[in-house]
């Protein structure tokens, strides 16, 4: 699973963990405190790349990770860049994955809040042209989906990765209707 930082692999991780049962990884550095609170948070797959897996998170090539590892497929999940880089600013300021700096903030550094937003928006789009030109099949999968449309969005990305035609009528269904069900507010 290839992603920009904060276009929402956590949540995509979450809900294929408790669809499919089975622990999703990431190429990352666990000594580093971000990373550790994501295994606090109930990822524990967090620095495995091997056969423990079977989705692996990366940012690459936005940055690389500790652990280099093979793919043939990938899933491309894509946020709006605006909503992505705010949400990055926020962590980056905050140096936590649930916390916001206040709105008046990007007010009191106009300066640092546009170079930031200058320097990723390149960032982001040459992440996503080098993943749209990748020579492995990719299924794209949006963040506004997820959220407004969950169930047909993960169905075709469950079919995806299963490499099926159809989840229809299997216990894949059933726990991806449950896993939405238990995941609408």
């Amino acid at each position: 699973m290839v992603s920009f930082p904060r276009s929402g692999n956590t949540l995509l991780r979450a809900y294929l963990e408790k669809i499919m049962g089975l622990t999703s990884g990431s190429d990352c550095d666990i000594t580093k405190k971000l990373n550790k609170d994501l295994m606090l948070m109930g990822l524990a797959g967090e620095g495995l790349v091997d056969k423990r897996v079977w989705v692996v998170k990366t940012h690459y090539p936005e940055r690389y990770g500790k652990t280099k590892f093979y793919a043939e497929r990938a899933i491309l999940l894509v946020r709006n860049p605006m909503d992505c880089i705010t949400s990055l600013y926020n962590m980056v300021s905050t140096g936590s994955h649930n916390r916001s700096i206040e709105d008046n903030d990007f007010k009191k550094f106009p300066k640092v809040w546009g170079d930031f937003v200058t320097q990723d928006i390149s960032v982001w789009k040459d992440f996503h042209d080098f993943w749209l030109n990748a020579k492995i099949p990719v299924h794209i999968i949006r963040y506004e989906d997820i959220v407004q449309t969950p169930e047909p969005t993960l169905k075709s990305l469950l079919e995806f990765i299963l490499n099926v035609d159809t989840i229809a009528g299997t216990k894949v269904e059933h726990f991806l209707k449950i896993a939405v069900k238990e995941a609408s507010p």
